[in-house]
């Protein structure tokens, strides 16, 4: 089992994200409670301005209160739940009564396969597939970073080096970071910034979340970037999965952003990092997750279609999903578009 599916990895972000109200009993398997805010994935303009005045109206409509199904932030693809979730009708049924008791309008399993063989199930049970953003995957396959970058094309392996060479020459070095807690402060000044600033803003992350994320265990690789004086200025989060590898949080203090490609090398180092572990295996992953597509492209990674799988439980919002699903796709439409989700994301 990877670490992020054991019960201590949901122990430590329930204890570091009480608002989520994280819970394996709930629905018989890992679930948390949080806002469905569907202006996030909307491209800029008319609907998505429509939608922001019709929150303080009818924030039920707009940013409805849900029971997630899996966990938050890492794995990001949670295809993984189509399987190990038999029956999704006896889910719902136990939805249901969270939901009146949580007065919760809707049921979601985020990202996963729009082309795995269960999803029909979990139509055929009333679930509607609506476009997600897809991951950035980089394939393992390589025997070393070097090897890596001799796949991608000769202009982006020159931006890359030139990149680092930027870093290197302005004193900055990278450390593996094991103990986190006397660095939380930094680290979540250069967390919050970059996530205040991001195009796109799931749940965010807490001050406790950084107190004990280096210690949690040895697959979570946690590296900071160091400046001269040896003040951390950015990191960057690699867990090491049981499918492969899977990059989560990044940060870069506010007065090093855009300086010194800090954020370029945080970016290659989990790359460089996955294709040196020695357990690796060819045929394993590293997920880079949304956005920044067009820059993950040119470091050789590949975008995985994904959906989320929405379920009505209050009236308003089983009407909605039923009788307007197809103007939900329509809208979404832009996050299975090569072009657009490179230019707006």
């Amino acid at each position: 089992m990877g670490l992020l599916d054991e019960p201590r990895y949901r122990t430590f972000l329930a204890r570091t994200h009480p608002e989520l109200r994280m819970d394996d009993e709930r629905l018989g398997v890992p679930s948390f409670i949080a806002p469905l805010d569907i202006r996030e994935p909307l491209r800029p303009g008319f609907p998505k301005d429509l939608l922001e005045a019709m929150k303080e109206l009818t924030p039920s409509l707009v940013a409805p209160r849900a029971v997630f199904i899996g966990t938050p932030f890492e794995r990001y693809d949670q295809t993984h739940l189509l399987e190990e979730i038999s029956n999704p009708v006896a889910l719902i049924e136990k939805a249901r009564a969270v939901a009146r008791q949580e007065r919760l309008h809707a049921v979601v399993l985020t990202n996963v396969s729009p082309t795995h063989p269960n999803l029909s199930e979990w139509l055929r049970a009333g679930f509607t597939a609506l476009p997600s953003f897809p991951d950035a995957v980089v394939d393992l396959d390589c025997a070393c970073f070097a090897s890596h970058l001799a796949r991608i094309p000769a202009e982006d392996r020159s931006g890359v080096r030139r990149n680092i060479r930027r870093f290197q020459d302005a004193g900055h070095r990278l450390e593996r970071l094991e103990a986190s807690s006397c660095h939380a402060e930094l680290l979540f000044a250069a967390y919050w910034p970059f996530f205040s600033r991001a195009n796109v803003r799931w749940q965010p992350h807490t001050r406790a979340y950084f107190e004990g994320l280096g210690e949690l265990d040895a697959r979570v690789r946690l590296t900071v970037a160091r400046n001269a004086l040896g003040t951390i200025i950015g990191f960057i989060v690699n867990f090491k999965d049981e499918r492969g590898f899977q990059a989560g949080r990044v940060g870069v203090h506010p007065e090093w952003h855009r300086r010194d490609a800090v954020y370029f090398r945080l970016l290659y180092h989990v790359i460089e990092e996955a294709l040196a572990d020695p357990a690796r295996s060819p045929a394993d992953l590293l997920s880079l997750e949304p956005t920044s597509y067009r820059m993950k492209r040119h470091l050789g990674a590949r975008r995985v279609p994904m959906v989320n799988l929405v379920f009505g439980v209050s009236a308003a919002w089983s009407m909605l999903l039923r009788r307007f699903d197809r103007l939900g796709r329509w809208l979404l439409a832009h996050l299975e578009d090569s072009v657009l989700i490179e230019r707006d994301y």
